[in-house]
């Protein structure tokens, strides 16, 4: 179940099915690791994984690796088993609970953006309108830093056409990275546009940081009278800095990879992670700077 386009009706349609019911009453109760639910339901690895995967907002994983019901999963059960309200209360008070939003969950809308991305690639038209839009901003920023884009890392250009190249081997290397990854690791096929998009997105943090790295430092390493900008006087702040802005990339990537394959962000966003870890080992056996 995604994020997006998710109203009580749909999670009424979710919901209404035995083993999904079941899944959410035991759970209820205690969460439960794999083999104990799969005792309990009775039902084939196979089928058990698709029941999983269509809670997937109502169901999660704790820390031990148990399965146990979200904060919403919680709230959904508690509506519905509320015996003194009306099924249109209940379907009221579950769209309640859905508009909630824990500061976990905006954190995960920034820098997972799924639900950004569905909308601007719900028609191929829209997902090559947004590509060519992002793109623009990005080689816009690159132009402002003068710099230019080796996967997700930048370095000093010394012309716009070798950024406007780098830019695009840049994208076409890690959109296709992420394709093969799919097609490998999970024998899925992703939407060519929509893993496009998603990594002309995962851009943009990087090169807004470069663009800014490069206004700090228009007149010299900034000086104690610019606290607190002073702190990017230091190499280490800004190579721990530029290590969040990649891993923000990267969990852009994970967001396209999860809507170009229909797959769960969580186990697309371990694949982006390792795409960006393998991208900066190449760099660095290159004899190239991350930054």
């Amino acid at each position: 179940m995604s994020d997006e386009g998710l109203d009580s009706a749909k999670v009424m349609r979710i919901v209404n099915h035995p083993v999904r019911m079941r899944i959410i009453e035991l759970l209820a109760v205690r969460p439960l690791s794999w083999k104990e639910l799969s005792t309990e339901l009775g039902v084939r690895t196979g089928s058990l994984y698709h029941h999983l995967d269509t809670l997937e907002r109502i169901v999660t994983r704790d820390s031990e690796r148990r399965y146990t019901l979200t904060r919403l999963g919680k709230e959904i059960y508690g509506e519905l088993n509320d015996e003194k309200k009306t099924p249109t209360q209940s379907m009221q008070g579950i769209e309640k609970a859905m508009k909630k939003r824990s500061l976990a969950g905006l954190a995960r809308e920034v820098f997972v953006p799924r639900s950004l991305i569905v909308p601007l690639t719900s028609t191929k038209q829209r997902g090559i309108a947004t590509l060519a839009a992002v793109s623009a901003l990005v080689l816009a920023l690159l132009l402002l830093s003068g710099d230019e884009l080796v996967l997700f890392s930048f370095t000093p250009s010394s012309s716009m056409l070798l950024s406007a190249s780098t830019y695009a081997v840049s994208l076409a290397v890690l959109a296709a990275t992420a394709y093969v990854a799919l097609a490998v690791v999970f024998k899925e096929r992703g939407d060519v546009v929509t893993l496009l998009t998603a990594t002309a997105l995962s851009f943009i943090p990087l090169t807004l940081f470069g663009a800014g790295l490069h206004l700090l430092y228009a007149g010299g390493p900034p000086t104690s009278a610019a606290f607190p900008l002073s702190i990017f006087a230091d190499t280490t702040v800004v190579t721990v800095t530029l290590a969040f802005f990649q891993a923000w990339g990267a969990g852009v990537v994970g967001a396209g990879m999860s809507v170009a394959s229909g797959l769960r962000v969580e186990k697309t966003l371990v694949v982006s992670l390792v795409i960006l870890y393998a991208t900066m080992l190449i760099i660095l056996l290159q004899g190239g700077r991350l930054v």
